[in-house]
């Protein structure tokens, strides 16, 4: 079996490398994008059988077409206590300290840093925000592609952007490493929104999906796995319900329909 995961490098290499091993899957990486275009899906072309993704890809294979993944049940809770101990985390809007903005709204023309279009909390969040302000948000700000979170926030530092949509749980990773990251202002926390699902292949059977979940979640008993959680700002793995990505593909569709009307 493949794992693929697109969340690297956001999320340490380490932390897949370790996860792979323990359930005895090959491993490969996507770092341009936060999970896979539609059109060249290697779940439905049979090259993956695994796939570690931002829940708005998983809702793209799932939706208006023969799905190609299934949620296998398993996500990560972060160390932050703004997420109650549950598999959820934040997009937190950042600016450069003594920036003046209060709030999203008055981020209105800037350059703002996003993540890829396929992201959740580095993309996709940030316009479902704006469309609930009844901002427009193709128009509200110029949305610059930075194609990864770190990317992101080290052309926040370096004065190239002004502002960025950074995944909570790798914001946090990153401030505990470099002091200059900690001083960043977050402006708002948009969310909280479902933490990144496990897929598997669709046609995947009842009992190979169990068997991935139950091992998966062995995770959490290993010593050398749980540091590596811990570096990057988690605290474990759990056992998420079928509706996990629901609120996601509620927001999706809503922000769809207003912008094709």
């Amino acid at each position: 079996m493949r794992l693929i995961s697109y969340l690297t490098p956001g999320y340490p290499a380490a932390l897949f490398e370790a996860l792979a091993e323990l359930i005895g899957v090959d491993l490969g990486f996507v770092v341009d994008r936060s999970g896979p275009d539609p059109a060249l899906d290697p779940f439905a072309a049979g090259t993956a059988d695994l796939g570690w993704l931002c829940s708005t890809s998983f809702i793209e294979l799932t939706t208006d077409r023969t799905p190609s993944v299934q949620q296998v049940g398993v996500a990560w809770v972060p160390d932050d206590p703004d997420a109650h101990g549950q598999p959820v985390y934040f997009s937190d809007l950042l600016v450069r300290p003594g920036t003046h903005a209060a709030s999203l709204d008055d981020l209105a023309g800037l350059r703002i840093g996003c993540n890829d279009p396929a992201s959740l909390s580095g993309y996709h969040a940030l316009r479902i925000e704006l469309d609930r302000r009844n901002h427009d948000p193709d128009s509200f700000a110029e949305l610059v592609m930075t194609g990864g979170h770190h990317h992101s926030i080290d052309q926040l530092l370096a004065g190239e952007i002004d502002a960025a949509v950074i995944d909570s749980i790798v914001r946090t990773r990153r401030a505990r490493q470099w002091p200059e990251v900690a001083e960043l202002q977050i402006v708002e926390r948009l969310g909280p929104w479902p933490t990144q699902p496990v897929v598997m292949r669709a046609d995947a059977s009842a009992d190979e999906v169990a068997r991935i979940r139950k091992q998966l979640l062995e995770a959490n008993n290993h010593p050398e796995i749980m540091s590596l959680m811990a570096e990057s700002a988690l605290v474990g793995l759990a056992a998420t319900p079928d509706d996990h990505c629901a609120g996601i593909r509620m927001a999706m569709e809503r922000l769809s329909s207003r912008l094709d009307h």
